[in-house]
């Protein structure tokens, strides 16, 4: 696709709006307004997540949803999930795990809970139960020890799709895996709660992307074994296979479940028809002067515009109809690991300071919610976010200074002491005190 001067921008991106939510190795996450590349919101806690390890989670009684990530810790690789709250600049909680977890979903609210629902490395899916933040379910999702790569859930949320390292794609019914009363059965611990399974792949599943419509939609599944495959989501019949020249880390599908957005390792988005009957297939480079894999793509502006992130942090939205460049690309510092695309809503826009309402799933742009506020608010709470953050780290160079000094000090003191005790040997040894005053017989005085 070819680049424009993106006049009309402001137009084309101005209805609701969207973010991006993107997570960086051993660094903060971080959202972005998708058009100008300001930063409305940041989370100082440094998270090390992976790919598809954020989520957006509406907690019962909580004012405004949360954004979990999945997080190793560096030092003793234990896995948790932190809960990161909009409002403020210190992780709301971090919830433990049986063992270190990689992809996230948030299922549907209802009642008075709400679940989160993380991949583990043993091939198993942990439920956490909010507000509690307690396992309340944990099931075997992939055999052989092989970890879950990618979690997704059907529009309506009645569904689960996981995928594995061992190529498979599991589906499940969420209510009879989050049947807590279940788990009482010592039988049910290991048995196979899934609703079908399909080999479908010769390598380890890279992400899962559904279509609207509830059971009838579509779910396609991209592989390291350069294939996308596209398959009914209600008994897992098989539509068709898209051979591709790379590994496709990210998918999308537009409002219509008609093309399939796959975002290369070479850095290229390639796009194709879903109908079984077309064979025909594009793509256009997307990484920039570079080659960079594209590590998230997403829809925005109800499937006008395609948001696409590479994993070195070059964001780029492009307008599909014509094929342009829409927006001037902008770069998010460091490497990046997961991109979502998070969707404001109207009302969030039109009342900046009201209160934040319960989180909202419109596939056609990603995860929204409604808590997001906009405009002069944001920046300028951004501002003295930084200028926060620019304070602590004078007030940490300023001790190291006094550091440096008091340790100089030390060593003019300790070569004072030499300087003294040299001196004080050669006046016992006999020898000349170098500000002796000569006499006037030509002697050196005592």
């Amino acid at each position: 696709m070819a680049a424009s001067s993106s006049s009309s921008s402001s137009q084309q991106l101005a209805g609701d709006g969207e973010l991006i939510l993107a997570a960086c190795h051993g660094r903060p996450v971080t959202a972005y307004d998708a058009l100008s590349g300001h930063v409305v919101a940041d989370f100082p806690a440094p998270v090390n997540t992976s790919r598809h390890g954020l989520a957006v989670v509406a907690a019962p009684g909580a004012a405004a949803p949360f954004v979990a990530a999945s997080h190793v810790c560096p030092v003793t690789g234990a896995g948790s999930v932190l809960l990161l709250h909009w409002w403020s600049r210190a992780p709301a909680r971090s919830l433990p795990v049986p063992e270190p977890v990689a992809p996230l979903v948030a299922a549907p609210r209802g009642g008075s809970h709400s679940h989160l629902l993380a991949g583990g490395l043993s091939g198993r899916v942990h439920a956490i139960a909010l507000p509690s933040g307690d396992v309340a379910r944990s099931f075997r999702a992939h055999g052989g020890s092989a970890p879950v790569s990618c979690l997704e859930l059907s529009d309506d949320g009645s569904l689960l799709v996981s995928g594995g390292y061992d190529g498979e794609v599991a589906v499940f019914v969420l209510l009879s895996v989050l049947d807590v009363d279940a788990d009482a059965d010592d039988a049910s611990v290991s048995a196979d709660l899934s609703l079908y399974r399909v080999p479908a792949h010769a390598a380890p599943v890279t992400c899962v992307a559904c279509g609207r419509g509830g059971c009838d939609a579509v779910v396609a599944t991209a592989s390291m074994d350069g294939t996308c495959k596209v398959w009914t989501l209600k008994d897992g019949s098989h539509l068709r296979t898209l051979t591709l020249p790379c590994t496709a880390f990210s998918l999308t599908l537009d409002h219509l479940a008609a093309r399939l957005f796959a975002g290369g390792s070479d850095g290229r988005v390639h796009v194709a028809s879903l109908s079984p009957a077309a064979i025909t297939s594009s793509s256009w480079h997307a990484s920039g002067n570079t080659n960079a894999a594209l590590v998230g793509v997403g829809m925005a502006n109800g499937s006008k515009n395609l948001v696409t992130c590479t994993e070195d942090g070059e964001v780029s939205v492009w307008d599909i109809p014509s094929g342009l460049l829409l927006a001037a690309s902008f770069r998010i510092s460091g490497a990046v690991t997961d991109v979502m695309v998070i969707k404001k809503s109207a009302a969030a826009a039109a009342a900046a300071a009201a209160a934040a309402g319960d989180m909202v799933r419109p596939r056609d742009g990603g995860v929204g919610f409604t808590g997001v506020r906009d405009g002069e608010a944001w920046r300028r709470a951004g501002e003295v976010a930084r200028m926060e953050q620019t304070l602590r780290e004078s007030e940490v160079e300023k001790a190291r200074s006094v550091e440096l000094i008091e340790m100089a000090v030390g060593g003019y003191r300790r070569c004072l002491r030499l300087m003294l005790r040299e001196v004080t040997a050669t006046v016992a040894g006999g020898g000349h005190r170098p500000n002796d005053v000569s006499s006037s017989d030509g002697h050196v005085s005592d």
